[in-house]
Formats: C-alpha cells, structure tokens, sequence
C-alpha cells in the first residue's frame, strides 16, 4: 500500500471520529435542554398508570382491613377472596378405600372389587390434582396481597380516603372529617363503587384529563390481578376466580400539598423523558445526519473497505448490529434521566471524587455512551456504501450470508458434477474398471446362490483372477517402461523420440510428453535467439558506439594542431558537441530498454488525454516533419479519450513512432495517423510507406537494435521501436508491427474503462 492511500485512509478515519464525537457532543450538550423539556411536558402523578393501579390494588386491601375490623377476629386473604374454595380446602379429607377381601369373594366380587379400586384410584387423582391446584391458590393470593398492601402502602399517606357502605354512610374515615366528595380543596378526587356482584364503577372523577383517568382506572378495575395465576383447566369455575368486594363505596382525593410532597418524596413516580419525545426526535435527527455524511465521506476514500475485514462483513451482519446500535441509542434515555437528576454525579461523589473531576468524569461517561450507536451507524454505512463500488451482484455474492452460503453450495455441486462427469464409459480406462466391477459382481451373486458349493467355486474364481490380475499388472509394468524410457531419452536431449505403442492408461502421458517436446523445442529456439540477440547487442553496440567515438578521437586531435583557425576550431567543436550528444542518446537508450526488459521502470500514472499529447508530440516535431516533405493526414477524435498512463513515457512512445516514420518513410508520400474506440480499446494506427524495401520479420523489428535500415546508415540507434513496445507492454498496452509490401503499419491498443 503506497503512501498516499495510506494518509487517505487516516483522513477517513480521522473524519468518522469527527462525526461520531460530534454527534455524541451535540446530544450530551442538550441534556439541559431535555431537562426543561421533561418539565413542561411533566403531568401530574395522578395520572400516571401506575399510581392508579396502585388505587386499584387500595381498593381490596381496604376491603380487607374493613372486613378485619367488623368480624374482630383474623380472616386470611384467600378466605376474603377465594370463599368458596377456602371452605373447600377445609372440609377436603381424604378417602380410604378396604381392601377386597381376596378369601370370601367370588369372582364377580372380585371383578367389581377391582372396578371400585380403580374408580376410587382415579377419584383420588382428580381430587389430588384439585387439591394442588387450591394449595398453589392459597399461596399466590397470600404472594398478592401482600404486594398489593406494599404497593398502596407506598402511596397511602400522600391521599384521603373514605369507605362508605351501601347505604352512603362512612364506615371508615382517613381523611380528617373532611368531606372528599365535591371538596374544591381536592385536585384530584374519585369515587369507586362496587355492586353485589363486586363489579367496580367509576361514579365521579375530578382532575386534569378526566377521560383518560376514568378509562385508566376502569381497565383497572374490570381486570382480574390474578389472571396469570390460574391453572388452565379451572380457568372458567367461578367458585375458583378472585371474588372483587361488594356493597362497598371508596372515594379518594389528593390536595396540592399532597400531590407535591409526593412528587417530592416518592422516587418511583418520577416524570420520565419519554413523554415529550424530544430525546428520540433529535437522536434520529443525528442518526440521519451521520448516515448521510459517512455516505458523503465514504466517497473521499472508495477503497477503504479494502484495507480492513471490518469494513467487508456480511449484509445480514451489519443490518442486525445497526438495528441494534440505533435500538441502544433509543434506550439510552434513562442515562439521561440518570444524569440530569444528578444521580451519577452523587454517587462519583460519595467514590471521594472531586467535584470538577466528578464533573469531567460524568460528561465522558455519556459521551462513551452515545458515541457508541452513532459510531454503529457509520460503520454501517460505509459496509453498505460497498454495494455502489463493487455492484450489486458481486456484493450479494460476495458481502452476503446467503451469498457464502450459495456460493459454498454451487462449489459442492460443481465437484459432484464433474466427478460424475469425469467418469466417462468412452474412455478405455473407465470402461474397462466398469466391465470388471459389473462382471465381478455377476459372478458373486451367481456365487453365494449356490450355498455350500458355492465356497469351492470360490477358491477357482480367486485363483483364475490371480491370473488375469498378474497378466494386467504386467501389461501395465511393460507400457510404463515404454513411457519411462521416452521421458529418460528426452531428458537426455533427444527431442525427437516418439513413442508408437498404445500406452493404455498411460495414454494421456504420450499426449503430455509430446506438449514437453514441443515446449523444449520452443525454449531451444528462444534461447537461439536470445543468444543471437546477445551477438547482434555486441556487434551492433560497437559499431554504433564506436562510430560518433571515432569521430570524438578525430575531432579531439585536430583541435590540438595549433594551426587550426577559429573558424575551423568552432566548427570541430559543434561536430564534437553533435557525437558527443549522439553518444549520449545512444546510451541512454541502452538504459531505457534494459530497465524496461527488467521491469525496473517506475511508473506515475495519471490521467492523461492521449489525444492532447499525441497533437502535443506533433507541435514538438513540426520543423521535422515539414522538412521531411511528408504528408501528415491526422484522423483524431474530437472528444478527449482520458486513460491512466505514464504521461512522460507515452510521450516517447509517441515521439519514437514518429520519428521512425520521418527517418524511413519515402519523401513526398503520405503518413496516416488514426485513433478510435472500438470494442472497449482504444487504437492508434501509425501508417507509411517506407523508402527501403521491407525485406525484415515484423516481429523483430521491435528487438533490440533491429533496423529498417539494415546499412545503418541512418542515425536511428535501433532501440525506438523495442523501447516504444516495452512503454506500451508496461502500461497494458499491446504494440503490433505489419507489413504490407511496401506499407508500415504500427497499431497501439489501450483498453478503456
């Protein structure tokens, strides 16, 4: 990984801490805000749910204690409650049945005996599983009151109530000889009445939201507090439901100090945050934020996903953790709740913090917390951004469950598939295994239907394929020793063996050693060829070095007679200037080629509109190629055609080309240089007529030190056209070289995304 894509990739980064951290501050930032929010949204505690179930449970433990106190003695819950199945429980005994006398019954007796035995039996399983049933009543009716005395206890001494009986008379004042019922002192007075048959009326409410109050407290009261506690198969008996009081009147009623001093004291009634929705609003407000900027940011760095796994996990896996974080945030309301009622910071307190640390401790700890969901939500993002950059198809091949899981199974049955296809019943080899399985089968199942005689046919047929196993084995040893001398002689340097005989199984090794012959005759000629290369590289380097070296000498010792003039002197030094820089190029270019063949070329790509360069090419050349007397015919696109190339080394390949048409071509005649897209490439099309007759292989026009000109007469050093193939090759490009009599075409393919 370069070091660009490197800090491209920590820009990333640095930009998704940004956002997380940001979102996580604006949301700790607010917490005074959803502070005065919760206040004004803030509704009475009368109102609240559980405050009125907790009316609702005062209601039976007041009939309770009102019963207690009448009767003066101590009645249990599930006698009050459960009546009729508390004297059921009392007077169950249970039932013993005698014993069948065994010596004085006949069988009949004994009959009916055993029939009574089993109806007693059964008799006694009912009442026992009826009996359970009345023990597990009693004691979760005992379990019930006792939280329903707990929870009306909580609330008991912040309101006034009153008992009336059916009459209309208080049989049980808590309320100071107050009257509740129409008192304007009471913000919040009701009055809950029972019938006969202990079904309960709201008869009066008196409070803020009066509909929703008597809505609340009669859902209460028409629903059995003991439902979930029935067994399924006494359910619908009413002598085992929860009998509500009858014949009795409640009312209750709170003053404004009451419903302060509660508000004050009981910590279980607190206002929750909930209820203006405003922390849940501007949370999803921030998730849409941050899923738009880490959409927005994802772009700056498309190969992100690349550098880590993290970034690559399966659709399914990120859907389910983002759901998730988002879920997480949305619960992290009683943090807040938590926070601004200082009960964090109290306790950080009473660890000996200070307080500015306690502080400081308290503002990180939420937004460890927040950051967590937002941070969530990004990574999710850029996970499912990847879908843009690679497809949808290959993402749900490739960033999917059931993409791996498709993928897995097509791989399974691909390997079936071709190991049942690979048996093929044509081939000699599997039809012959398949003749011996099929036969040798037949032969053991004619074999064992013969029972006893069947073992000494047995023994002959294990001793007949002793034979027929030894004389295949052999045959198979003689056909290897064929194919083992072939392989010994070729490796010995005959490269002209050929093996005659059919190798049976071996077969398919007689077709391989023939590809090795043709391989290593290939190698052979290349390696002839590498070794002429090296001899024309000897020679053709001498001889091109040696002649501006030469000339060098020669010059250098005419400068050193002293009766040269100045005017001599001047034009010895310009020749010497002109070799000297001849040299150069030649060396230089000796350079290019071997970097390129070893590819030890550094490339910069960047987006390089060829058209522009290659006119570019053409400005630097025109003194050229006016003095060529060449006709030029360019056939350029109008449209630029970008592609990621070395600008500098397309430039040469450009350049090279050109020259090579101005150095051979045949003066007065014309030169067409054409580019176009077709079939995903782009083509440059470079033709001439040369002035020489082209009598050389097009291939090795593009060697090194290969010239059109086979005098050498020219100044070209015979490495344009290998350095202009190798530029093209190392950009993924392909250069072709064709001649057509006495036509020069030069074609360059590049393809276009």
């Amino acid at each position: 990984m370069d070091t660009k894509l490197k800090n491209r990739h920590k820009i990333s980064i640095l930009l998704a801490i940004v956002v997380i951290v940001s979102a996580a501050a604006v949301m700790v930032g607010l917490y005074p805000f959803f502070k005065n929010e919760s206040a004004r949204y803030e509704e009475p505690v009368y109102q609240q749910q559980t405050f009125l179930k907790y009316l609702v449970y005062g209601n039976y433990v007041l009939s309770m204690e009102q019963v207690r106190n009448n009767q003066g003695d101590i009645i249990s819950p599930f006698q009050f409650f459960f009546p009729k199945a508390a004297e059921e429980m009392k007077n169950q005994t249970e039932e013993t049945v005698a014993a069948a006398e065994t010596n004085q019954a006949d069988a009949d007796v004994q009959e009916g005996a055993i029939e009574n035995e089993i109806t007693v039996d059964l008799s006694e399983s009912n009442s026992g599983t009826r009996s359970e049933y009345l023990s597990h009543l009693r004691q979760k009716t005992m379990r019930s009151y006792n939280n329903w005395k707990n929870c009306f206890d909580s609330i008991r001494n912040s309101l006034d109530y009153q008992i009336l009986n059916e009459n209309g008379q208080v049989i049980s004042d808590h309320s100071g000889g107050k009257t509740i019922l129409g008192n304007d002192k009471y913000e919040f007075q009701t009055v809950l009445k029972y019938d006969g048959m202990g079904r309960m009326e709201v008869v009066s409410i008196h409070g803020d939201n009066t509909a929703r109050l008597l809505t609340l407290l009669q859902d209460f009261g028409d629903k059995d507090p003991m439902m979930e506690d029935y067994w399924e198969q006494f359910l619908y008996e009413p002598d085992l439901r929860l009998q509500n009081p009858k014949n009795i009147t409640i009312t209750y009623g709170m003053t404004a100090d009451q419903i302060t001093a509660f508000k004050d004291t009981a910590a279980g009634f607190s206002n929750t945050y909930d209820d203006s929705d405003s922390i849940l609003k501007i949370f999803v407000g921030l998730i849409c934020a941050v899923t738009v900027l880490a959409f927005l940011f994802s772009f700056l760095d498309v190969t992100l996903p690349d550098s880590s796994r993290i970034f690559r996990t399966p659709f399914e896996i990120v859907t389910g953790v983002g759901c998730g974080g988002v879920a997480f945030g949305a619960g992290l309301t009683n943090l807040v709740i938590v926070t601004n009622q200082g009960d964090l910071f109290e306790t950080l307190l009473r660890a000996n913090f200070l307080p500015g640390v306690a502080g400081i401790m308290v503002k990180l700890w939420n937004l460890l917390w927040w950051s967590l969901p937002f941070a969530v939500v990004y990574w999710a993002v850029l996970c499912l951004r990847d879908v843009l950059s690679i497809g949808i198809k290959r993402y749900l091949r490739e960033r999917t469950l059931i993409g791996w899981f498709c993928g897995w199974l097509k791989m399974i049955c691909i390997k079936v598939y071709h190991y049942v296809g690979d048996i093929n019943l044509k081939e000699q080899s599997d039809k012959t295994i398949f003749r011996i399985v099929g036969v040798n089968f037949l032969i053991l199942a004619i074999l064992c239907s013969l029972w006893f005689f069947g073992i000494g046919a047995l023994f002959f047929y294990s001793i007949l394929l002793f034979f027929i196993m030894r004389k295949y084995y052999r045959d198979l040893s003689g056909k290897y020793r064929v194919l083992l001398k072939a392989t010994n002689q070729i490796a010995e340097g005959n490269l002209e063996v050929s093996i005659e005989e059919d190798l049976s199984v071996f077969e398919p090794f007689k077709k391989e050693i023939q590809k090795i012959q043709s391989g290593f005759k290939v190698a052979v000629d290349e390696e002839v060829k590498s070794q002429k290369l090296k001899t024309d590289l000897i020679s053709n380097m001498s001889h091109d070095l040696k002649t501006p070296l030469t000339a060098i000498i020669t010059y250098v010792n005419l400068l050193k007679d002293e009766r040269v003039t100045p005017e001599q002197r001047k034009a010895y030094i310009d020749i010497l200037e002109q070799k000297s820089m001849r040299l150069k190029s030649l060396i230089e270019d000796l350079f290019e080629i071997s970097k390129a063949n070893s590819n030890n070329v550094t490339l910069n790509l960047e987006e390089v509109d060829i058209v522009s360069l290659l006119k570019e090419v053409s400005l630097e050349l025109s003194d050229k190629i006016e003095e060529s007397t060449i006709d030029f015919r360019w056939n350029l696109p109008d449209e630029k055609i970008v592609l990621p190339l070395d600008g500098q080394k397309t430039y040469r390949i450009f350049d090279n080309l050109l020259t090579n048409i101005i150095k051979y071509a045949m003066p007065n005649t014309r030169a067409y240089i054409d580019m176009k897209k077709e079939d995903g490439f782009v083509v440059i099309s470079l033709k001439n007529v040369s002035a020489a007759e082209l009598t050389f292989n097009p291939n090795e026009i593009t060697e090194r030190f290969a010239r059109g000109d086979q005098s050498r007469n020219t100044e070209g050093s015979g490495l344009g056209m290998a350095i202009a193939k190798s530029f093209v090759e190392l950009q993924n490009g392909k250069l072709f070289v064709e001649i057509e009599a006495d036509l020069f075409r030069v074609s360059i393919r590049w393809p276009v995304d």
